[in-house]
């Protein structure tokens, strides 16, 4: 018994260490959309394991943030900056996505430039497969996608998002709450 126990503790954190990836700075940024600002896409969910995270952080229909900076790849595709497990906070293409249905908030210029700049600054830290589920604060052994959103908003944007239960980390729902984002409703503009 004893031996299995520690067989399922060892699996366990195996598991975690393979989904905590090693950060990468993913693809290449090749330039900016004209005429474009900085949005938070709150993505509602597309699996199992997001509508699991959704139901258990308030059910308001999300399971997913990332920030859209108007960065384009070299052959023009729009990308985000995402945190994801195994991959860590990484620019991919937006085209990742699919069909996923999302709602945006449009950010204002100053402070989403000044979000644009912190969560560029961490690009390359690793995913927190254990912040998924336990809080922390500050980037020390990786992020998890709200927790990098809302560390890095400006403080006029931070006293938006109203207080979550202190026994879990933010989640997008909460972000979705502080600014009033609804499921398939329209985008947002601050």
């Amino acid at each position: 018994m004893l031996m299995g126990m520690v067989m399922g503790v060892g699996a366990t954190l195996a598991t975690l260490a393979a989904l905590r990836g090693r950060g990468s700075p993913g693809a290449v940024v090749d330039g900016v959309r004209p005429a474009c600002g900085v949005s938070i896409i709150l993505w509602e969910p597309a699996s199992i394991e997001g509508r699991i995270i959704d139901a258990a952080t308030g059910g308001r229909g999300f399971s997913h943030v990332a920030l859209d900076a108007c960065e384009v790849d070299p052959q023009g595709a729009p990308l985000v900056i995402d945190c994801r497990p195994t991959v860590g906070v990484t620019r991919i293409p937006l085209r990742d996505y699919g069909e996923r249905k999302a709602t945006r908030v449009w950010l204002p210029l100053v402070p989403g430039r000044e979000l644009y700049g912190c969560i560029r600054g961490r690009v390359g830290l690793p995913y927190d497969a254990l912040g998924v589920v336990l809080p922390k604060t500050g980037p020390v052994g990786g992020v998890v996608c709200s927790q990098l959103v809302f560390e890095c908003m400006p403080p006029s944007l931070r006293k938006k998002v109203p207080p979550w239960p202190s026994s879990r980390p933010v989640a997008p729902n909460d972000l979705a709450r502080g600014f009033g984002a609804a499921p398939g409703g329209e985008d947002i503009v601050l």
